[in-house]
């Protein structure tokens, strides 16, 4: 009887989409609402307006010279940026997320070799893939090269890194893990080192709002997800690590370090 019985005639179980939220009360997400939003705000905040961009010379159309001539280029090698908005309330400075990254020399010869970091990244952030029934949470991913270069025989589609990526929850957990046990306890780091006084506040990653620097291989056996059980990692690889603010425009950049070392991370000047 039970032979006869088809796929079709199996009632399908419903897919339920359950969604997980916060456990517990984060310290640092505590933190930063009740202390760090209203000092960067303190901080940030200009009575006086900006002041808006100036006008693009046109042609006059009166003038018979000028009626069918084309609009001059601006003057300087680098075009007009928009200006940084205005601090209020809703769009003081906050982080979204950190992304951990890092290339395995070895996987160019040996892709398993992207194992231990990958697992090391997934004990490290907590991260997996639609963890806790959020789509959006991709978990740790293995980065392919875009490209083929000779000189260090790396070729088009080649498994050579891996990244994961924090928001929420998770990302104020990596915080803790790396101001309370990795940092302090790094012999040879004084802090994330900053551009010097002369450098452009126009450029690209001045007004990206993103702080990035790296550690070096024995930074990942310091986090406590991983020194629990270090022999389970045969391979420490050394890791950049991107944290990516709301901050644009000028200054955003000097907002996302003041961000950051409002959660204990040192900078010095380089």
């Amino acid at each position: 009887m039970v032979g006869r019985w088809k796929p079709r005639h199996i009632l399908k179980i419903p897919q339920v989409h359950i969604q997980l939220g916060p456990t517990h009360p984060s310290r640092l997400a505590d933190h930063y609402n009740h202390t760090l939003a209203p000092d960067l705000l303190y901080l940030h905040y200009s009575h006086v307006p900006s002041g808006s961009l100036p006008p693009v010379p046109q042609p006059d159309p009166s003038d018979p010279y000028q009626r069918h001539r084309k609009t001059p280029a601006l003057k300087g090698n680098r075009p007009l940026r928009p200006a940084a908005p205005e601090t209020t309330p809703e769009n003081v400075t906050r982080l979204e997320r950190i992304i951990l990254h890092t290339m395995v020399k070895e996987a160019l010869t040996n892709k398993n070799t992207l194992w231990p970091a990958a697992m090391a990244f997934k004990a490290i952030s907590g991260e997996s893939y639609h963890g806790g029934g959020r789509l959006s949470t991709q978990g740790v991913q293995i980065i392919q090269s875009s490209s083929g270069v000779a000189e260090f025989k790396v070729r088009a589609g080649l498994q050579i890194a891996t990244k994961v990526e924090m928001r929420g929850e998770k990302m104020y957990e990596f915080i803790g893990s790396l101001v309370d046990f990795v940092l302090p306890r790094l012999r040879d780091f004084r802090g994330v080192p900053m551009p010097v006084a002369s450098s452009s506040s126009t450029s690209a990653s001045a007004t990206a709002g993103i702080v990035s620097f790296g550690l070096p291989h024995t930074a990942m056996g310091l986090f406590p997800q991983i020194e629990v059980n270090v022999d389970a990692y045969p391979r420490m690889s050394g890791m950049h690590i991107q944290f990516i603010t709301n901050a644009r425009g000028k200054g955003a950049q000097d907002r996302a370090r003041a961000l950051l070392s409002g959660f204990r991370i040192p900078f010095i000047r380089g």
